[in-house]
Order: structure tokens, then C-alpha cells, then sequence
């Protein structure tokens, strides 16, 4: 655009100084300036602030009263609450499965080190089945507890010292004592003839067939040994049904299977002599109680002449089991030999 020049000519418009008013915060400012910007439209002093035009700046309107107090840290206590509530629902979670484990962990725990332990002493194969022949002695004690209405805990396993489960109450008598001591013999040849049994179905001569004859062996020999009338023995639990004298007779058994070897200069089980330490205390004690507590070991002769029997069965089928797998194992390392 052009427009009239002072003296009549033409040329190119000249734009006049612009005198304009800024108003902020009260004062009044006048300005010159041949370029003035695009500002908002003036407004009073403590109006609504201007709203914004497109194309023109923006301004932050003033800020009034003190100024916004700083962020204050949190105390301990509320910095704390969220780590405790994160391990609240941790224990809410894993709290449950972890107590469950706390009750068979002991159980466990010496299983395995008892394998671990009983596969580097025997090989693999053999370690194990020797634990599990155990195992099934012990779950024969833990049946009959049971059954008689006792509460008892799980077998903690000892390695090639067997394994021990814990009677949480009392016996009655000297009958409820000999009914769970003789549960573990029992089971225990039922899992020895099993092995037995096994063997027969498989062929002769072969490894699986040798390792469980082993194992049918050795399973008759731990129940025949556990019947010897001498506690911590089962069969000291046993014959004190019948009389406590007949811990006597299992003590001249022990300190026989101890000179025996010695005399004919083999070396005997050092772990006899445990026992013997162990039974010996633990007759000694049983004739203690008799004269403290008579009315434990009053018990019917009926039952008596019934303990008795079972006990006597218990150790001809030990014997004969043991015998008869000692033929089987003589034979097939016959064949081995001649093979």
C-alpha cells in the first residue's frame, strides 16, 4: 500500500510512531515504538486475566498471597509401610506353603542326605533300595501309632543307622507299646518278601535280579536284627510285654555278636557297641519304672500269650526269609562262575 508524501509526491507509506499503554500490577507505562508487538487488550488492574488470542504471546497472569509451601519428607514410619505391606502380601502368599514344608522338612532334609550319603557307601542303586526298605520299617511303627490312636511324627532318617519317629504322648501299657514296636518288623519283612517276590519274576543271573535278592537279604536281616529282645531294639519293646528280664536275654545276645567276631579276629559293627550302651540304660531304667509305675505292665495273660505269639512268628519268618534268599544269592553267584 502507498500514500501521499508531504509535498504531493508518491511513495512508499511511512508508518508513524505508535504511543501505547502497558498496564501491569498498577502502574501505567507509556511506550513509543515504531514496531510495536501484538499485545492482549488491556485490563484492569486486579480484573480476570486475558484470554488467549491466536498468534499473540502468552502471559502468566500475577500471582498473589504467599507462596506455596515446600514438600514436606516423609516421616520414617509412612517410608517404612511400603516395604511392610509388600512382605505382608509376600507372607500372605508363601507364608502357608512354607509352614506345610516346615512339617516334612526334617523328613525330607535327612532322606536326602541319607541318600546322597548311603549312594557314595553302596552305589546308586543299592543306597537307595536299602533306604526305602527302611523307610518302609518305619511307615510299619507309624501305622500302628496311628491305629492305636497315638499321634506320632514323620521318620527322621539316619543314613545306614536307620531311622527313629517320635511318639508325641504317652503310652498306656506295656500291650500299646509292644503293638507299635511290632509294626515295624512286620511291614518291614512284608517289604522284604515283596523284593523276594520281584526277583522270582525276573531272569535269573541278570543285575536287577541279583540286586534284589541283595535287597531281599538285607531287608529280612534289619527286621530279624531288630527283634532282638534288647531295647532301644523293637524287640526289647516287644518282650517287655512278656517280662522286663527278657532285656537280659538280648543283652547276652549283643555282647555275644560283639566277642564272637573278636575272638575270631574279625572286626565286629562298632555301631553294636552304641547299642549296647543305649540298652543298657534303657534297662536299667525300665526296672525303675516297674516299682514306680506297677500299673503300666499290668496287662491280661491272654494278651501276653498273643504278643508272644506274633513275636515268635515274627522272627521264624525273618529267619526263614533270610535263609532261603542266602541259598538264592549262593546259586546265582554259582551261575555267575560258571557263566
Amino acid at each position: 500500500m502507498t500514500r501521499a508524501c508531504p509535498g504531493g509526491g508518491r511513495g512508499p507509506a511511512r508508518r508513524d510512531p505508535v504511543v501505547y499503554a502497558r498496564i501491569t500490577g498498577g502502574y501505567h507505562t507509556a511506550v513509543v515504538d515504531d514496531h510495536p508487538p501484538i499485545l492482549p487488550p488491556p485490563q484492569p488492574p486486579y480484573g480476570p486475566p486475558p484470554q488467549p488470542q491466536y498468534g499473540a504471546p502468552q502471559y502468566a497472569p500475577p500471582q498473589y498471597g504467599p507462596p506455596p509451601a515446600p514438600p514436606q519428607p516423609q516421616s520414617a514410619v509412612r517410608r517404612a509401610a511400603g516395604p511392610v505391606a509388600v512382605a505382608g502380601a509376600a507372607a500372605a502368599k508363601y507364608g502357608l506353603p512354607l509352614l506345610k514344608f516346615a512339617k516334612f522338612g526334617p523328613t525330607a532334609i535327612s532322606m536326602v542326605v541319607s541318600i546322597v550319603f548311603m549312594a557314595g557307601l553302596f552305589g546308586p542303586a543299592y543306597g537307595i533300595g536299602l533306604l526305602a526298605l527302611i523307610a518302609v520299617h518305619e511307615s510299619g511303627h507309624l501305622l500302628f501309632a496311628r491305629a492305636e490312636g497315638i499321634r506320632a511324627g514323620l521318620p527322621v532318617f539316619l543314613g545306614p543307622f536307620g531311622a527313629v519317629i517320635g511318639l508325641k504322648q504317652p503310652l498306656k501299657d506295656v500291650r500299646q507299646e509292644a503293638v507299635i514296636a511290632i509294626g515295624g518288623p512286620l511291614v518291614g519283612s512284608l517289604g522284604a518278601v515283596a523284593a523276594l517276590l520281584l526277583a522270582a519274576a525276573t531272569e535269573p543271573g541278570t543285575y536287577t535280579h541279583n540286586l534284589l535278592l541283595a535287597l531281599a537279604y538285607v531287608g529280612f536281616l534289619i527286621n530279624l536284627f531288630n527283634l532282638i529282645p534288647f531295647s532301644p531294639l523293637d524287640g526289647g519293646r516287644i518282650a517287655s510285654a512278656l517280662s522286663p528280664w527278657a532285656n537280659l536275654v538280648g543283652l547276652g545276645v549283643i555282647v555275644l555278636l560283639i566277642l564272637v567276631p573278636s575272638a575270631a579276629g574279625r572286626t565286629f559293627n562298632p555301631f553294636l557297641l552304641l547299642i549296647l550302651l543305649i540298652g543298657g540304660i534303657s534297662t536299667l531304667q525300665r526296672f525303675r519304672n516297674r516299682s514306680l509305675h506297677p500299673e503300666y505292665e499290668r496287662i491280661p495273660r491272654s494278651t501276653r500269650a498273643g504278643i508272644a505269639a506274633g513275636y515268635a512268628v515274627l522272627i521264624a519268618i525273618c529267619a526263614v526269609g533270610m535263609a532261603e534268599v542266602h541259598s538264592a544269592l549262593l546259586s546265582a553267584q554259582v551261575a555267575t562262575t560258571i557263566q
